[in-house]
């Protein structure tokens, strides 16, 4: 068993978790323009002080929620990438559950997403911020595609940038449609729109060129 001391960098880490971690309940909870720092402070056993010394504001706060919701689920799609066949027959099952189980399970982010955006819409500095987390998003996807491309024959058919935001765009709007219609999004509506996203990528993997193809 490994020990980690509790520097202080490490009591930071920690406590910047914490209040992440406390973020998430209290913004699901209430909504964006419900919550207040206070309340987060408060939930995380912490002095609103604290909150200041990690986050400058509650668009700070909501935005690094983001990132680190972003960030969580794109380390798992890169896992089901790399750790198994890379053929789409066997791969898209795989890709299409991981959806399933968060992209598409969590309605009260999507709704949390949409309040902040429209509040972004009419508050030009969050919605700068807003552009540079979309864009950091954009690029980890541009970096799975780019990945995966390196075991197709051929070049891709569209720029990897426009099929980045293509992807984020069609799951962000599918999120938004189940707040409205949960029905209209099933798993058949997952398996049509990943085989679109397949078709679009190219063609299908070359098993010689995948080092962990039988």
């Amino acid at each position: 068993m490994t020990f980690e001391p509790l520097t202080p960098e490490r009591r930071r880490e920690l406590t910047r978790r914490h209040l992440l971690e406390a973020a998430a309940i209290v913004f699901a909870r209430d909504g964006f323009h419900g919550a207040t720092l206070d309340d987060v402070a408060s939930y995380a056993g912490f002095t609103k002080g604290a909150v200041y010394s990690n986050f400058k504001s509650k668009d700070d706060l909501f935005l690094a929620l983001l990132d680190d919701r972003a960030e969580s689920q794109f380390a798992m799609v890169a896992e089901v990438l790399e750790s198994g066949p890379h053929e789409r027959v066997e791969q898209f099952p795989r890709v299409r559950d991981l959806l399933e189980a968060t992209v598409f399970s969590d309605d009260s982010f999507s709704a949390l997403y949409l309040e902040f955006v429209l509040y972004a819409r009419r508050n030009p500095v969050a919605r700068a911020k807003l552009i540079e987390s979309l864009r950091r998003e954009r690029a980890v996807i541009e970096s799975l595609i780019a990945r995966e491309h390196g075991l197709v024959r051929g070049a891709p058919p569209h720029a990897v940038r426009a099929l980045a935001e293509f992807s984020r765009s069609v799951f962000s709007g599918l999120g938004l449609t189940r707040l409205v219609d949960p029905d209209a999004v099933t798993t058949e509506t997952i398996e049509v729109t990943l085989d679109m996203l397949y078709a679009s990528m190219g063609p299908e993997r070359d098993s010689a060129a995948d080092p962990k193809a039988d």
